[in-house]
């Protein structure tokens, strides 16, 4: 299977998604100043990489399905495992370490090491790893319920991966959860994703009404989702912020226009972006910690100075995770035989054959 092309808007809206995250947090940080408050909202940066992440996810599975006729499952989690796991556990050590020297009554965190957390653990031990947590359940249930579905009759596929993108909402207004980080009823912006991918490798006529106009429903959804800033601005209005399910839709059409275009800058504003959106993991798994170095430290009674300094040393800290954990473990990955790409597997055998 050919590695998928990347897609600069994509990219961007990588970039952006963990900029709203880091925006929403050093405000929260900072003792949530009246003026800027408004601007946690941000916070549905984990949504968009939500979508994003079950976009990308449905995309290489449906892609293998296509070339190879069927989907590895087993092949599939060791690759996202060996993307994923180390940089988080390489964080979450540490976090213990530093909690296990400090804290009188420390209780180590099981719930943690097998991503239990947003269901069983005390998040107020690395707090933002429930989303992380929410993502790996999602890996380990995706690629099956991919084999199970392509199996049915084609009228019943777009039924289950429907049935998949509702059902969170269908636990929320039950109140079937206890927390809204549990991942049932978490997982809107993730099926949207994978929804919007099958649609695009299956159902081309959907595909083609959703493409038609976007640029307008580009312009709808992005009026549409700064409206919620505005609105926090003014509370007389009553107006909530959205739920899942319309963060799901906003962002899914951010990601069908993302789709289609084929925009490759140059420059320094590219080489930005696309910095951020390659070390976007890396700056989540440690922008809290920057964060609450800074806060300790009290070096700015200005939040634009503590903004800078913390972005500064959050991008500090993350490119010393990138270049020491995430590109070594890419590297034994594209290597290793067992999760190696099955394109290269093929052309591998075919090479031993004609030896």
């Amino acid at each position: 299977m050919k590695d998928m092309q990347r897609n600069f808007a994509l990219d961007c809206f990588r970039a952006l998604a963990i900029m709203m995250v880091f925006t929403g947090h050093s405000i929260l940080a900072y003792g949530s100043p009246p003026m800027f408050a408004p601007l946690q909202f941000g916070g549905t940066g984990v949504d968009l990489f939500f979508v994003l992440s079950g976009w990308l996810i449905g995309n290489q599975l449906l892609i293998e399905k296509k070339q190879f006729g069927d989907i590895e499952v087993s092949r599939f989690w060791f690759r996202r495992w060996m993307r994923t796991m180390p940089a988080y556990y390489a964080v979450l050590t540490i976090t213990i370490f530093q909690l296990y020297i400090t804290k009188d009554n420390f209780s180590f965190p099981w719930a943690h090491l097998f991503f239990l957390q947003n269901y069983i653990g005390n998040l107020d031990i690395f707090y933002v790893s429930w989303s992380l947590s929410v993502e790996e359940q999602f890996y380990l249930f995706i690629a099956p319920l991919f084999v199970f579905t392509l199996k049915l009759p084609k009228r019943y596929q777009i039924f289950v991966l429907l049935t998949l993108l509702i059902c969170p909402t269908l636990f929320r207004y039950l109140d079937l959860y206890t927390s809204l980080n549990e991942t049932h009823v978490r997982l809107d912006c993730c099926a949207m994703g994978v929804l919007l991918a099958y649609i695009k490798h299956y159902r081309a006529s959907i595909w083609h009404v959703l493409q038609a106009n976007i640029n307008l429903s580009l312009a709808v959804s992005i009026f549409a989702y700064l409206f919620f800033y505005l609105a926090r601005y003014n509370p007389e209005w009553e107006i909530v912020d959205p739920s899942k399910l319309l963060l799901s839709v906003l962002f899914g059409i951010w990601i069908l226009w993302g789709d289609q275009t084929n925009y490759s800058p140059s420059g320094y504003l590219s080489k930005i972006v696309m910095h951020i959106s390659t070390r976007s993991y890396a700056m989540y798994l440690l922008h809290i910690d920057s964060l609450a170095l800074l806060k300790r430290i009290g070096l700015s009674e200005h939040f634009l100075a503590f903004y800078a300094l913390a972005l500064l040393l959050t991008l500090t800290l993350s490119e010393c995770l990138y270049r020491v954990i995430e590109l070594p473990f890419m590297r034994v990955r594209s290597n290793f035989s067992f999760v190696r790409s099955r394109s290269k597997k093929v052309e591998l055998e075919r090479y031993k054959e004609n030896l």
